[in-house]
Order: structure tokens, then sequence, then C-alpha cells
């Protein structure tokens, strides 16, 4: 299983394909819209995102609410979002400098229209159909956010207090969110090549979100300054993942978001043009990304896990990959019960 997206964050739409996804599974227009809400609506998100309706159109893949086993495709409008002027400031902290060196451009307006992070929204409309498959075969994927300004463990009335406090510095905020995936297989994942194992295939998946820094399974780099005694008694702490592969446990990742760097009041930057100095402001963005990445993050760890579960089951269709989860639960259940 496979996917790519496409599209501008001023551009008329952005596209996705999903390929190799199983035929027979049940999924509905409103399930992938509610999932769509959910990133848009995140805590932390600026008044722009009222402008966007992350209306949908699904292109193929669907026979009404069943998918049919052929590549998935989607249309995701850009509502209300006129494109930006040149500018040959780059804004530090995001894409721009090294996309503009990269490109041999002078307009960093180029850069952000593909780097820009509208660009998960695609990924979670995709994400969407990972997801439900993942929920028929009753596994769970959950996200939450556990820090937030090096503030935690957080609830949302002192999660909206900092947001506020932060919101009228004119500042930003990073923060950690942790993904669990509860009742996965054992065994999805390899050991016998580097590129096999979960653990790196998720990273990879993880790390690809916009404004993540740092990615941890388990017990992470806590682990570093336990000992070997210390760890060996708390088998939790692998996270769900030994060698590279589901040991059965449940699934814990997490995930560390840098502050936004565009800041209302400005940052200092260098004109590429006249190499003058120039305050490069962001008066739109987001107060924190840690919300809506979390909830990109679910769907991009259910992408990877859902190719990884085909590689070990098959199947075309959802009835056959369900009766080889039945049956696979079943035998490794008789052994994992037990220890």
């Amino acid at each position: 299983m496979r996917y790519l997206t496409a599209g501008e964050s001023h551009g008329k739409y952005l596209s996705g394909i999903l390929e190799g996804f199983p035929a027979g599974v049940k999924i509905t227009r409103d399930y992938i819209a509610a999932q769509l809400r959910r990133r848009r609506q995140a805590p932390g998100r600026s008044a722009r995102q009222a402008g966007e309706t992350d209306a949908f159109e699904i292109i193929s893949g669907l026979s009404g609410d069943i998918t049919t086993g052929a590549p998935i495709s989607l249309l995701l409008p850009n509502a209300g979002r006129a494109l930006p002027p040149a500018s040959s400031l780059p804004r530090p902290g995001h894409a721009d400098l090294p996309g503009m060196l990269k490109y041999g451009l002078l307009n960093a307006s180029l850069i952000r229209e593909r780097a820009s992070a509208r660009e998960t929204a695609m990924r979670t409309a995709l994400g969407s159909f990972a997801l439900r498959l993942h929920e028929l075969l009753g596994i769970n994927i959950n996200s939450r956010v556990v820090s937030l300004g090096g503030l935690g463990p957080i609830t949302a009335q002192t999660a909206a207090a900092e947001l506020l406090r932060a919101r009228r510095a004119g500042d930003t905020l990073g923060g950690v969110f942790e993904i669990t995936a509860e009742n996965l297989p054992a065994g999805l994942g390899g050991f016998a090549q580097w590129d096999r194992r979960l653990g790196a295939r998720l990273g990879a998946a993880l790390m690809g979100i916009n404004g993540v820094k740092g990615f941890e399974v388990g017990g992470g780099f806590g682990l570093a300054g336990a000992s070997g005694i210390e760890a060996s008694k708390k088998p939790l702490l692998s996270g769900g993942l030994d060698g590279g592969m589901t040991n059965g446990r449940a699934l814990t990742l997490r995930c560390a978001v840098k502050p936004v760097p565009g800041l209302p009041g400005g940052t200092l930057s260098t004109d590429l043009k006249t190499f003058r100095k120039k305050m490069s402001v962001s008066p739109t963005s987001d107060t924190t990304a840690v919300f809506a990445a979390a909830v990109v993050g679910e769907h991009a760890a259910a992408l990877e896990l859902a190719a990884a579960l085909l590689e070990k089951f098959g199947g075309d269709s959802f009835a056959e990959i369900e009766q080889r989860v039945r049956d696979w639960r079943k035998r490794t259940g008789k052994i994992l019960n037990r220890l």
C-alpha cells in the first residue's frame, strides 16, 4: 500500500491517491469529514481556519460507501485562499531559505506553497481510510497532547489558559503528543532489514509531519538512563515494539513538536535580493501546532500500520483480511495470554 499527495497551499485543490487499499471496507463521507474537522478545529489554530470548509470530492475507489480495491483518489478544494505576493524574504525556521537555495529561487512564496502544513489535510483524508480499516479489525488508535510549552500534564482548562497567554504575548508554543494503538496483531514489521523495522517506518511517517523534531517509542530516551535490570522489569517500556516488530502489547509513540516559527510580532530575517535585514511578520500563524499535529499523527501512523498489516496478512478484500487476522490472534493468543 502506498499514497501520494499533490497541490499547493493556495492552489485550486489538494489531491491524493491511496493505492493498494483492500476492497470491502465500509467508510462514509461523514466519517472522513469528521476526521478533517478534528484537524481543522484543533486548539491553537488561527482564525484563518474559519475560511476553510475541507469539503472534498471522492473521485475513484468507492462504490457507494464501500471500497472497491481500485486506487482511491480525492480532491480537497482550498477555499478562501488568495495567492500570496512574491517575497524574497525567507521566514526563519520555515522551509523558505533551504528551499530557495535548493531550487535557485528568489521567491519564498513558491516554497511555502508546497511546504505548508496545509498539505496535511490530505494526509488526514487518506489516513481516514486506514483508520477505518483498523477500527473494523478491532484496533484502536488514539492520540493526546501530553505537554504544551513545557507544561504537563495538561487539561482542557490549563491548555486554554496557556494558549490565551501565548496569544496575548504574540508568542507561539510547542509540545509533545502521544499516539497509542491497542490490539495490534503481534508480528507486524520485521527485523531482517533495517527498512523493514516498524519503528523506523513509523518514525519516518511521523517525522514527516510539519514541525515534528523528535520521535520516541515507549520509554524512548528515558531508557538511556535506566539499567538493563530496571528495563527488564518494566516490559511496557518497549512501547509495543521489539526488534522492529509489534509484540502484542499496546504501541506507544511520542513526538516533539517545535513552537510555530512564524511570530505575529515578527522575527529578523534577510532579504535575499537586497541582503538588508527586515522583519518577517506572520500575523496568521497558529499559536501552536501540537494539537493538530496529534490528529495528523494518528492518520500518518494508521497508514503505516495498515501497510504493515497488509504485508503480513495479504488479502484483496476485507473479508479475507478479517478472517486471517482472527485466525492469527487465536493462534498467537494461546501464547501471549500465558505470558
